[in-house]
């Protein structure tokens, strides 16, 4: 990762705070979090994406069974409401490019009717759509960042590179 922005210090600048915003100082809970950039990674059929944030939802306490449920979306039977009400969201605005009237209230009730909650969610499911596009892009290696091909079990989404 850290090549692609090596020749433009202010997208770099940009991506640490976009880090910092979502990683360290978002209030949003970190395994809804996770779930959420983990259905975009998967959606988007992004492997760079996924492993990394694989590794962050399982410190988030996600649990493998949580993270090839992802690939089902708001289908897996393990979610409760709250995480299905989230997943949907994240597929209308990876489907749509926005997020209905109706989805965003839906997620705001999903998140405790907390209005900044939502913002946020909105924000980074927007944002990790734009970094699956960016790195689709610039197709990091993931042998070179020591990550594996679609963990846990290397299975990735129809269609996407093996």
């Amino acid at each position: 990762m850290q090549a692609i922005f090596a020749a433009h210090p202010a997208l770099r600048a940009f991506f640490d705070a976009f880090v910092d915003t979502f990683l360290r100082r978002g209030l949003l809970d970190a395994r809804l979090r996770e779930l959420a950039i983990l259905r975009v990674a998967w959606r988007c059929a992004q492997p760079y994406e996924w492993a990394q944030h694989y590794r962050l939802a399982r410190r988030a306490g996600v649990e493998d069974a949580e993270l090839i449920g992802v690939r089902e979306g708001a289908h897996f039977a393990g979610f409760a409401e709250r995480e299905r009400a989230l997943l949907r969201a994240v597929d209308e605005i990876v489907d749509a490019g926005r997020l209905s009237r109706a989805g965003f209230d839906a997620c705001a009730q999903a998140l405790g009717g907390e209005l900044r909650l939502a913002v946020e969610f909105l924000d980074l499911v927007a944002g990790y759509r734009m970094m699956a596009t960016i790195l689709h892009t610039t197709a990091p290696a993931l042998e070179a960042a020591g990550l594996p091909l679609w963990p846990p079990d290397g299975i990735g989404p129809p269609g996407a590179e093996r």
